[in-house]
C-alpha cells in the first residue's frame, strides 16, 4: 500500500469531526505507517484570514512525528471561470485540491435535471473542464464520483446510473482535458468514495487517466477517524490498474 494521503480534513471543516484535531491525525497516520499525508480543510474553514493559516501551519510544527505533513486546502468550482477561492488566497497553502461536483454546496452549479444521464454526464464534463482550466488547481478531486444523498439513488441503482452518465461523456472532450491535464502537472484523485458509492465503473476513466499519463492522487477524503483506516479499500484497485510510485501525484516541495 503507497503511504501517502492528501486529502484529509480536521475539525475547522463544519462538516468533519469535532473531535478531530491536526495532532489526533498525524498520531493515528503514523501508527498505520504513513510517511506522507495533507491537511485540506474547505477553503471557507478559514474565513479568509490568513492568520488562520498560521495558526495551522503552527499546529503542524508542534506535532512529534516524522510523518510529513502538507498543508493545502480544498476548493470547488461554482461555474466555469468561478472557483470558491481567489488566487492570492490559494498562493498560502501547499496546494489546491479543487472538486467539480459539490452539488450540495450553496451557489455551485448543478446539472438541470438530476435524473437524466445525458444531462448529467454534459453538466459533470463541463465542471471537469471549469476545474482543469482553474489556474490555481493543483489536483481535480472525486470527479465524476456522484453521490447518492444529492441524487436521491440508492447505492443498489446507483452504480447503473452512474455507469450510464460515463457512457454519455463525450470522450473526445474528456481526453483533450486529460492531455491538458498531463501538461499541466494536475492530478486526479482516486479515493475509496467511488467504491463506497458503488461506482466500480470508474476503474476505467482512472486507466484513462494513467493512459494520458496523467497521475494519480490518493486521498482518503476523510471526514473522522475512522474513514482514516478506508484507503486500504484502494489497494485491490491500485494493484489492478499497475499503479507505481510514478504514477502517483504529490506535492511540490515549498520553503515556508
Amino acid at each position: 500500500m503507497f503511504t501517502y494521503d492528501y486529502h484529509i480534513h480536521t475539525r475547522l471543516s463544519p462538516c468533519a469531526d469535532k473531535h478531530l484535531s491536526i495532532d489526533m491525525i498525524v498520531q493515528i497516520q503514523q501508527s498505520r505507517g504513513m510517511e506522507e499525508v495533507g491537511i485540506t480543510d474547505h477553503d471557507f474553514s478559514y474565513g479568509s484570514r490568513t492568520k488562520n493559516i498560521d495558526r495551522a501551519r503552527k499546529a503542524i510544527d508542534e506535532c512529534e512525528s516524522s510523518i510529513v505533513v502538507r498543508l493545502g486546502a480544498e476548493s470547488h468550482m461554482l461555474e466555469y471561470r468561478v472557483p470558491s477561492i481567489d488566487i492570492r488566497f490559494a498562493a498560502y497553502f501547499d496546494y489546491i485540491l479543487m472538486a467539480p461536483n459539490h452539488y450540495h454546496f450553496r451557489g455551485v452549479a448543478r446539472p438541470t435535471h438530476l435524473m437524466d444521464p445525458r444531462k448529467v454526464a454534459v453538466h459533470e464534463l463541463y465542471m471537469f473542464e471549469a476545474a482543469i482550466a482553474c489556474p490555481i488547481t493543483d489536483v481535480v478531486v472525486h470527479p465524476f464520483v456522484l453521490s447518492p444523498e444529492v441524487f436521491g439513488f440508492s447505492k443498489e441503482g446507483f452504480s447503473e446510473f452512474g455507469r450510464e452518465v460515463m457512457d454519455y461523456l463525450d470522450q473526445k472532450r474528456l481526453i483533450n482535458q486529460l492531455d491538458a491535464a498531463s501538461q499541466r502537472g494536475i492530478g486526479i484523485e482516486i479515493s475509496p468514495k467511488f467504491i463506497k458509492y458503488n461506482q466500480p465503473h470508474l476503474v476505467e476513466f482512472y486507466q484513462l487517466c494513467l493512459d494520458r499519463e496523467v497521475k494519480l492522487m490518493i486521498g482518503s477524503d476523510a471526514h473522522n477517524a475512522q474513514q482514516l483506516e478506508e484507503l486500504v479499500m484502494l489497494e485491490p484497485v491500485l494493484k489492478e490498474l499497475g499503479v507505481s510510485e510514478e504514477c502517483l501525484w504529490r506535492p511540490r516541495e515549498w520553503q515556508w
